[in-house]
């Protein structure tokens, strides 16, 4: 930020400023070529010659800050605006060297008399950046939040803007929000990782949030984003959030193969191994299932992420009808709820089971009976049949 606003307004403004006083020239050489020690000297001569010109100050100031002495630069810089209070280059440049050491709320306080209205629009830009640093350092995250929204209506097609008030609309929870700001960074910077991570990872929240077949179409458009992250930066960490999306978007089998290949680039983590059990149990391939949970375990989950694979394997089995390995699971999770639920359930189906195979037994005697009396009337016998047991 510091060297963007240097850039767009110092570094014309010093060139083209008088060249009358001694040292001036070879001060602004120096400066440029980043040599700002000897550029502190000359500008310090320059300021010597003439203590009422402000710009003299502006510069030795940018010096001072480039050789590291933070503290004698917001001195030169105050100077500065003291002979120069409505200079928008002179108020901008000390409330950068305020941020700089660490004064939020001093460069907030400044920058908050700035006549943006001056400013070209990139220029307007910086400052937008500069001042929502200031209010966010120093407390004031409410009006960093409106002041990053402003900035973001006036410049829609600067990417870093939009990834910052999407960033912050994010962390507010305006997701909705933050959704188009980030869309609009991505697609503004198409080659920036950082910037297509954080619209996929809005996707998914606004996804999450939306809930029902309505999130359907957002967890779509999080796995084209999410798989543009990828191409970008083919990390493990993408890897795993392509395969999260995928799984939201009810892409289960390409959800599996995804969190396949995560499990493969890293053989400590259980998280892939669960993840790519979960694909296969909402697609209905329950032995696939088992399999990736049980590998999930061997991989040493502990605690709270142990209780997550059992829960869901117990689930599986559940869906299998083996309760018994059901209750085995939930009972490792330490989900006693359920598992006692299936215990129910598991002594239910037995006792149903019995029923019916006692009705089955009746059924099946009384069919003996009637035809044994069907067969004894044929031949004419007026016995009757035994009694059913």
């Amino acid at each position: 930020m510091a060297k963007n606003w240097t850039r767009l307004a110092l570094v014309g403004l010093l060139l083209g400023a008088s060249a009358g006083w001694a040292g001036w020239e070879e001060g602004v050489a120096a400066f440029k070529a980043k040599n700002y020690a000897q550029a502190v000297r000359e500008f310090e001569g320059v300021v010597g010659e003439r203590p009422d010109w402000p710009q003299g100050h502006l510069m030795l100031g940018k010096a001072l800050l480039g050789a590291n002495r933070t503290a004698q630069g917001v001195e030169a810089l105050r100077k500065a605006y003291d002979l120069a209070p409505s200079d928008t280059g002179i108020q901008l440049s000390l409330a950068q060297a305020f941020v700089s050491a660490g004064r939020h709320g001093d460069a907030a306080q400044l920058l908050a008399k700035v006549n943006q209205a001056s400013l070209s629009k990139e220029q307007q830009a910086a400052f937008s950046k500069l001042y929502t640093t200031a209010l966010q350092q120093s407390g004031q995250g409410a009006k960093a939040q409106a002041e990053l929204e402003k900035a973001a209506r006036a410049n829609p097609n600067d990417s870093t803007i939009q990834y910052q008030f999407g960033v912050a609309a994010l962390n507010a929870g305006n997701t909705a929000q933050a959704v188009q700001a980030l869309e609009r960074a991505a697609k503004n910077d198409p080659k920036s990782a950082v910037k297509q991570k954080a619209y996929t990872q809005a996707l998914i929240r606004q996804a999450q949030e939306t809930g029902g077949t309505a999130n359907d179409p957002i967890y779509v458009k999080a796995a084209e984003s999410a798989k543009a992250l990828y191409a970008l930066e083919a990390n493990y960490e993408n890897l795993l959030l392509l395969g999260e999306a995928q799984l939201g978007a009810k892409q289960y089998k390409v959800a599996a193969d995804t969190f396949t290949q995560a499990a493969s680039r890293n053989a400590n983590d259980w998280l892939p191994l669960f993840y790519q059990g979960q694909a296969h149990t909402a697609a209905g391939n329950y032995d696939a299932a088992v399999t990736a949970l049980r590998a999930a375990l061997t991989r040493k989950p502990t605690g709270r992420d142990q209780s997550r694979v059992n829960n869901q394997l117990g689930f599986v089995f559940e869906k299998q009808k083996k309760l018994s390995d059901a209750i085995a699971a939930y009972q490792a999770a330490g989900n006693a709820s359920a598992a006692e639920r299936v215990t129910k359930n598991a002594e239910i189906a037995k006792h149903n089971e019995q029923a019916a195979a006692e009705e089955a037994k009746a059924k099946e005697l009384a069919e003996q009976a009637a035809k044994l009396r069907e067969e004894l009337a044929k031949k004419g016998g007026g016995a009757a049949p035994p009694p059913l047991p």
